[in-house]
């Protein structure tokens, strides 16, 4: 079964506007505490986004200043992912104005568990050791190699005391076997959210807005197992 990254749409006849939300009340949601990844269990401050005047209410919208490990979708497609396996999730009603109007119908969503670790190859990927901050200079660059997801964070971390940065060339996505309908990868290339082909086409079939998929294929430097 292919996989697609599920990204927000840039298609003013479908959103209205783009982006669809500049202002918002942020709350806690760019906070430290706030973690990357596995459940949130403690209250926190809630966002509040504003619609622009010409954004149009779709089934999921984009929120500048919340961060992309969550989601802001509205009540009918959250009850839609309900009939699908994606795992452990959270989610938080959340205020949500346009005009000065409240719209009760978005939540905030979340994948607690994260897959990078586990559908990311990194032995078969090809890294490299790069200056902070230098993106176009390849010259300087030196391969180096990664065993797995802990060795990517702790190189990556002792790079940046040194004033270097950890890229990619490429990134081999092992797919084989996965059969769940959403997953999340956070803190490794290829962050964000993806969904199953049998996920992509119901929320098409069903008429659901605001989202675009590209198959994991298609994506710049990624290798992908099915």
């Amino acid at each position: 079964m292919k996989y697609y990254k599920l990204t927000h749409s840039i298609d003013r006849k479908i959103i209205g506007v783009f982006p669809q939300s500049e202002e918002c009340f942020v709350g806690d949601i760019q906070k430290d505490f706030i973690p990357w990844e596995g459940p949130i269990d403690f209250d926190f401050k809630l966002p509040e986004p504003i619609l622009e005047k010409k954004s149009k209410q779709t089934s999921y919208v984009r929120v500048v200043a919340i961060s992309v490990r969550f989601l802001v979708v509205d009540n009918e497609f959250l009850n839609f992912l309900k009939n699908y396996n994606i795992g452990n999730y959270q989610k938080w009603k959340i205020k949500t104005w346009q005009n000065e109007e409240l719209i009760k119908k978005y939540n905030l969503f979340i994948l607690n568990d994260t897959k990078q670790s586990e559908y990311i190859d990194f032995e078969k990927s090809d890294f490299l050791i790069g200056k902070l901050g230098d993106w176009k200079d390849r010259s300087t660059r030196r391969p180096i190699s990664i065993k797995n997801y802990d060795e990517y964070i702790y190189k990556k971390e002792k790079l940046g005391k040194e004033s270097l940065m950890l890229l990619h060339d490429k990134v081999t996505l092992d797919l084989k076997g996965v059969n769940v309908d959403m997953f999340r990868i956070v803190n490794a290339p290829l962050g964000g959210y993806y969904v199953s082909e049998r996920l992509k086409n119901a929320i098409e079939e069903n008429g659901f807005t605001g989202m675009e998929f590209k198959e994991v294929g298609e994506l710049d430097k990624v290798e992908v197992i099915y």
